[in-house]
């Protein structure tokens, strides 16, 4: 028998227990035995009796719960068990929110206590008021409403933005609203986007642009600087030559859609990055997975859509940037299956998470594979012009090894195959 994320193990029965109880319940619920050791090993309560009363008290004076307490044997022994039920509301125990991850307790301050109340009580941050509630007569939407014309081509009026959660009945702000605000008010919604000139942040940067607005200018932001970051890659056909961005641009748009709808805007200070490398992009998005689980672990292609920020996802449902009920990890992946020819490696896009960050990596397409590729094309197209070249030509002992190369590089460029810039990438 071992602890797990809803089994704790205690030698005896200490007051300061009931944080872990209240733990339990603001969790996925658990049980928590009494009388047996770390190891898992059985050694009995000598009070079980006094026990049996007073612990279902306490737990009710202090919380305002019911939990199921009992006497059960474990190896002949005396042990107190205590299964707590999950709550369908926030508990606290003298005014602290505690919770139960993996087999350890935490205490929810800061940011991580308003994530929880928000989720615990099925609201979410960006259908809140504004702290300081902030009358809408102050704010205009003129991007937002031109953005509804210009793509689905709806005119959208004040009643709207109630209608859409952006300001309330009472005319307030509401935390989408000021995000989607001409003069949003958050200083938190912010773009840090950067490109190094290497594989690695150890590199010097040789763009950078840095802004705070509405998310739909710093999608704008993002967009543009990314296009300017970015070359186009090339590939020579029989008639004609296929030109390519160096990352899909379904798959770009994607995961920065996905970046600012998603993120925890709750956490002071922080902001949306994107760093372009020379192999990659990462964009960076604050927050974790809304439920704590960690997307490396999981199946991205089966993973269900679950929403941090409803109505800023509601709003760019409605603009045809993404879809109610599709995972955009789905998109993401497919944009760089649907092209093969383009993407002969078979590069994936890679999902982290962490408590306090999500971060999407998309590999180049135009990077690495296309130097291998090329390599592999002037290794097959040359073969049948160097025994041609070669025969037509004597060399000496010392210039034969230039000579092959030259007579490849000739060969090459008679078939028109190849273009220069492919066969110095390759030699």
């Amino acid at each position: 028998m071992k602890e797990s994320q809803n089994t704790e193990f205690k030698l005896s029965w200490h007051d300061e227990y009931l944080k872990w109880i209240c733990g339990f319940a603001n969790a996925k619920g658990g049980k928590l035995l009494i009388g047996i050791d770390d190891a898992g090993k059985p050694v009995g309560v000598a009070n079980a009796k006094k026990l049996l009363e007073d612990i279902p008290n306490k737990i009710r004076d202090t919380m305002g719960i019911v939990a199921d307490v009992s006497l059960v044997k474990r190896q002949k022994k005396d042990v107190i068990q205590i299964v707590v039920r999950e709550s369908d509301f926030p508990v606290a125990y003298r005014g602290e929110y505690h919770y139960r991850t993996g087999s350890t307790k935490q205490q929810l301050t800061g940011f991580a206590l308003t994530q929880f109340l928000f989720h615990k009580m099925h609201l979410s941050w960006d259908g809140a008021e504004t702290v300081n509630r902030l009358s809408s007569r102050k704010f205009t939407f003129k991007r937002l409403k031109y953005r509804f014309e210009q793509r689905v081509h709806k005119e959208v009026k004040n009643a709207d933005l109630v209608s859409y959660g952006l300001i309330t009945k009472c005319g307030i702000l509401t935390n989408a609203g000021a995000l989607l605000a001409d003069d949003c008010p958050i200083p938190q919604s912010r773009l840090f986007c950067t490109r190094w000139s290497g594989k690695d942040k150890a590199a010097d940067s040789t763009a950078s642009r840095k802004e705070q607005g509405n998310i739909l200018e710093l999608l704008d932001m993002a967009e543009n600087f990314i296009k300017v970051q970015t070359n186009k890659g090339w590939v020579k056909r029989p008639t004609e030559r296929d030109n390519y961005p160096d990352y899909p641009e379904r798959a770009v748009t994607e995961s920065l859609v996905n970046a600012f709808i998603h993120r925890d805007y709750t956490i002071s200070g922080s902001e949306v990055h994107v760093d372009k490398f020379d192999d990659r992009m990462e964009i960076m998005s604050p927050g974790g997975m809304p439920d704590g689980s960690l997307v490396q672990d999981l199946d991205v292609m089966n993973v269900p859509s679950d929403r941090r920020n409803g109505i800023l996802a509601d709003v760019f449902d409605r603009l045809d940037y993404m879809e109610r009920e599709e995972s955009g990890f789905k998109k993401i992946v497919g944009a760089y299956a649907a092209d093969v020819s383009h993407n002969p490696l078979g590069l994936a896009p890679k999902f982290y998470s962490a408590v306090g960050c999500f971060v999407v990596t998309l590999p180049n397409l135009n990077g690495e594979q296309k130097s291998s590729v090329a390599k592999d094309e002037v290794a097959r197209k040359t073969s049948k012009g160097r025994v041609g070249a070669e025969s037509g030509q004597s060399q000496g002992r010392d210039g034969a090894e230039s000579g092959d190369i030259q007579d490849r590089i000739v060969a090459a460029l008679r078939t028109g195959e190849l273009s220069k810039a492919e066969i110095a990438a390759a030699i």
